[in-house]
């Protein structure tokens, strides 16, 4: 049974079904291959999630993959320290390039923007209790595997 909560911030999907599109312009729509975002897994061999606290706060009993919000990258020491030391500036990437050199430069600008972001990501429960170090793991191992 597909739920939405909060006002569509977060969703779950509990069967094939539920990746159907409902509506015109769909805002963050379920994974259309029924996959985890992070491990890739298919909802087939997915574990469903328990009741509440299994993993979770609230009830995703019978759930297969839920819609979280993480950051697009992750935490960089010295890209933040860099983006805290950057002018207010129209052309901050100019900037971080004349300051740290063309692939440093671009590192850092980029970096910084990444983990100042949010995205909506699909997880199984295996993946959802994954901290922000070991969800980038997880991705870049995956991302090698395809």
């Amino acid at each position: 049974m597909a739920q939405v909560l909060f006002g569509g911030s977060l969703g779950a999907i509990s069967k094939e079904e539920d990746l159907k599109l409902s509506g015109r312009f769909p805002i963050n729509p379920p994974p259309k291959d029924g996959r985890c975002d992070v491990c890739g897994r298919h909802m087939r061999e997915l574990k469903p999630f328990g009741g509440p606290g299994d993993p979770l706060v609230g009830n995703f009993k019978g759930e297969l993959l839920v819609k979280v919000w993480r950051p697009m990258g992750p935490r960089d020491e010295e890209a933040e320290k860099a983006w805290k030391e950057a002018p207010d500036s129209d052309d901050l990437l100019s900037w971080f390039i004349e300051k740290y050199g063309q692939e440093k430069g671009k590192r850092l600008y980029y970096d910084g923007q990444l983990y100042g972001c949010i995205a909506s990501s699909w997880e199984c429960r295996d993946c959802i209790v994954l901290d922000l170090d070991e969800y980038f793991e997880k991705l870049r191992r995956h991302e090698e595997e395809i």
